[in-house]
């Protein structure tokens, strides 16, 4: 398990980000650390502990013998001051073609530095989030501009009606149905097999592994980082095809033949049906008056002489007279009059 420094601000000098173990005193200001404000850093900012700014081995205090950074005017590990200190005299191996005492280049750093990248996916998300809110912003106005509508008044200038009736004749028909809902009264049967759609099938499984990091405080000045895992697994499926028994077979249905139609331009006289010639009896060949529609329109006029249809229930039709005046609400982008908001001007 990994194991961090963690970070202290301090108070007196304002110096922020300071190790917690190895920076007992404050490097600026020789402040000594409040170990109860201790805290654990970003993870974009966890770097190694030898790239901190006052991380070094440059200058050796005298009170205590502890070798500091170059950086630090407070020992680290006492918090005497560091003015008159002496140099470290620096030893070691050098790589060929050095002079000796040339001190090795610090290591860099092997945490990266995802600062600028959570940026980049913080903004593309706002801009994302921004592009969502206008278009909805958009489709509101265009809906709100569809639906706007401004009073006006109506005159009655015609009406006119249709009405339709069915002839049905009783008849052979053939059909086609899958056998478990093939209806009552059907004959001449022949079974084939098709396909009836398809069924999910259980295919294995898909799994992930899901992992949280939790930051543990050592009590030193120091953190560890605990990772906790769980696998967590969803069943996969395939699609097969499902089969089932179609029939195809011959049923007797009234069936329509004829629509035979009246209408009129007028309220008088007032409207009627037609009355086609039937057999009604009830065997095969037979005839039979099947369903009966009507519609009634009446034309109306704005004050722009503008013509609106209005398909309306029989009885408001027939109590609409040529030249009755009525408000009504009126489309204000397509011009079209809502029918549903006429009322008659006294």
């Amino acid at each position: 398990m990994p194991t961090y420094e963690m970070f202290w601000d301090c108070e007196a000098c304002g110096t922020t980000k300071l190790l917690g173990k190895s920076h007992r005193y404050c490097p600026n200001c020789g402040s000594p650390q409040d170990d109860e404000r201790r805290y654990f850093p970003a993870e974009n900012e966890k770097v190694a502990v030898e790239d901190h700014i006052f991380v070094g081995v440059d200058r050796t205090c005298e009170a205590c013998g502890t070798a500091n950074a170059a950086t630090a005017k407070h020992c680290t590990s006492c918090g005497a001051g560091m003015e008159g200190a002496e140099a470290v005299t620096q030893q070691g191996s050098v790589e060929a073609g050095e002079q000796s005492g040339k001190r090795a280049s610090r290591r860099a750093s092997s945490s990266p530095d995802t600062s600028a990248a959570s940026k980049v996916v913080k903004k593309s998300f706002v801009s994302r989030r921004n592009v969502v809110i206008a278009v909805a912003g958009l489709l509101a106005v265009v809906v709100g501009l569809l639906l706007w509508s401004k009073p006006t008044q109506v005159t009655v200038r015609e009406h006119s009606w249709v009405r339709a009736v069915d002839v049905q004749k009783y008849s052979s028909v053939n059909e086609g149905a899958w056998c478990s809902s093939m209806p009552g009264g059907a004959y001449s049967v022949s079974r084939s097999v098709r396909q009836n759609g398809t069924i999910s099938v259980p295919d294995g499984e898909d799994c992930y592994e899901d992992c949280t990091t939790t930051n543990v405080d050592n009590g030193d000045g120091t953190f560890s980082q605990d990772e906790t895992c769980s696998t967590t697994c969803t069943t996969t499926y395939r699609e097969e095809p499902v089969y089932e028994d179609w029939c195809d077979y011959t049923i007797d249905r009234w069936v329509v033949i004829d629509t035979v139609k009246t209408a009129g331009f007028s309220l008088s006289p007032e409207p009627h049906w037609a009355s086609p010639t039937v057999t009604g009896c009830p065997q095969l060949g037979c005839t039979r008056v099947g369903e009966k529609r009507g519609t009634y329109t009446v034309q109306l006029t704005d004050p722009e002489q503008q013509k609106h249809p209005c398909e309306l229930d029989q009885q408001v039709w027939s109590s609409m007279p040529v030249s009755a005046r009525y408000d009504a609400e009126k489309r204000v982008i397509s011009g079209a009059l809502r029918c549903d908001t006429l009322q008659q001007i006294p």
